[in-house]
């Protein structure tokens, strides 16, 4: 059982804690990874990493975008494509991308456990690694899956000198920002959040590191500069919206924002909370309607955790926001003003994204949105309210963990068949091939193909006879 003053917390009991639930979630990872299913983002990435390990063709440009062409350079086809190369299952990719979180867990708990106390390195492991909005994106195949290594990275390297400049954490800061660049149009959170950092002395900079690490980092661009000369297509496209947009709309800015508190919260987007456990149950008359009206209502009322935390984050600091951190700063008051610069950095790129913010595009910066919460109920761990924080913790916990497992069984991420609401899992594709066979595509969840007027991956050749014939599903 859990110790009921959170103020007596030892250090060998939380790393005990922490690593209990460290085992849990990665156990459900594991069983999410098993169950992952591949839509219409995931046939585009693995026909890119398919090319690369069966034959030898590297795709110089990533997946479409959002705001149309071509995500500039090659880093993703070797990302999907060197997993293909050990294990040929559309599901290889996903090992990667669960290792990269697991080290990104890692590196946070490293980097910020002689900061926290023992109790707040708990509150780390119950708010990072068990957040759902980290975990349900460990286990399948997207390019923001891959960044949350990045935003730890960032905050690692970023604190390694706040005193003085050192070569590898600046060698690090800018080939993560520079590969970040080539996955996922929203690195320029952690790219303006470096500025500001940076401007506000929060941390210096190894110039000749950062330079040697940004110009290696970017070398994957040179194809893509080749192939974008030879063939502009891929970049045309790319104007969708305007500059500004959400300053003059005000909506898309707001939800932006929103996200920021949803990621330290239970109120997930529509994508997650979709549920039908009809695969499981052979039917599902309540349970997954109720999860899904639950997300709209009860979950939603963990909001105000967040909030709060905000709140008190913000609370005094306009009399000193113009200053640079002090040099007598603690790393504690280090911490705050990270979270603080980055949420800054997310309400600039939120306010001049040319298109409605997504829930995805600031998954980068989750390491930051959950240190209010983290600070906040450390604060009152150490007050009267002790007793309550530490239920409240607990409860929190089993709730985030229950919610996992329902998405490990009843997400159309991680079920074939059911009621699909979403279209990237059910549309039909245009032609067979033998990578749908080669991956276990077909075998794990069958597509509809040979259909004339059906999508097709950007990339993979059409034309291919295969050696066999999916049904379709």
């Amino acid at each position: 059982m859990p110790p009921s003053n959170p103020g007596r917390l030892s250090p060998a009991a939380a790393v005990r804690i922490v690593w209990a639930l460290f085992a849990v979630g990665l156990a459900i990872a594991i069983l999410m990874l098993v169950r992952s299913q591949s839509g219409g983002d995931q046939l585009n990435l693995l026909a890119r990493g398919w090319l690369l390990a069966a034959e030898g063709k590297w795709i110089s440009y990533g997946n479409p975008m959002s705001t149309g062409g071509k995500a500039p350079g090659g880093i993703t086809s070797v990302l999907v494509g060197l997993p293909l190369m050990v294990w040929r299952d559309h599901r290889a990719p996903s090992v990667l991308i669960l290792l990269f979180h697991v080290f990104a867990y890692w590196l946070l708990d490293g980097t910020l456990k002689r900061i926290l106390t023992p109790f707040e390195r708990v509150l780390l492991a119950v708010l990072y690694w068990l957040n759902p909005w980290q975990l349900y994106f460990a286990a399948f195949l997207w390019n923001p899956n891959y960044l949350f290594l990045f935003g730890a990275v960032h905050l690692w390297s970023a604190l390694a000198q706040r005193e003085r400049a050192r070569f590898w954490p600046s060698f690090l800061h800018a080939a993560g920002l520079a590969l970040a660049f080539q996955i996922h149009a929203s690195f320029l959170l952690l790219a303006v959040a470096s500025v500001l950092l940076w401007l506000r002395r929060f941390f210096r900079v190894h110039w000749g590191g950062a330079i040697l690490g940004g110009v290696l980092a970017s070398l994957p661009l040179i194809p893509w500069a080749l192939e974008l000369r030879a063939h502009p297509a891929i970049l045309t496209g790319a104007d969708k919206g305007f500059l500004g947009r959400g300053l003059i709309f005000v909506f898309p800015l707001v939800r932006g924002l929103l996200y920021w508190l949803r990621y330290a919260s239970l109120a997930f987007s529509d994508r997650m909370a979709d549920f039908d456990f009809s695969d499981v149950f052979g039917s599902d008359r309540w349970l997954g309607p109720g999860l899904n009206a639950a997300n709209t209502t009860v979950f939603s009322l963990t909001l105000l955790i967040p909030l709060l935390a905000n709140l008190r984050l913000w609370r005094g600091v306009r009399r000193r926001w113009s200053e640079k951190l002090a040099p007598g700063s603690t790393d504690r008051d280090w911490l705050k003003g990270y979270a603080r610069i980055s949420f800054l950095a997310l309400a600039i790129v939120f306010a001049l994204s040319p298109t409605t913010v997504m829930m995805w595009q600031g998954l980068i910066v989750l390491h930051a949105a959950i240190l209010p919460v983290i600070l906040w109920l450390g604060s009152l761990s150490r007050t009267r309210f002790a007793p309550r924080v530490v239920k409240g913790t607990w409860i929190y916990a089993a709730a985030e963990i229950a919610l996992l497992v329902a998405m490990a069984f009843g997400n159309p991420q991680y079920r074939c068949g059911g009621r699909m609401h979403r279209r990237d899992f059910t549309f039909p594709l245009r032609y067979d091939h033998p990578m749908l066979h080669e991956l276990k595509i077909q075998q794990t969840c069958p597509w509809p193909v040979n259909q004339p007027d059906g999508w097709w991956p950007d990339v993979l050749p059409g034309a291919v006879n295969s050696p066999m014939r999916a049904t379709s599903r």
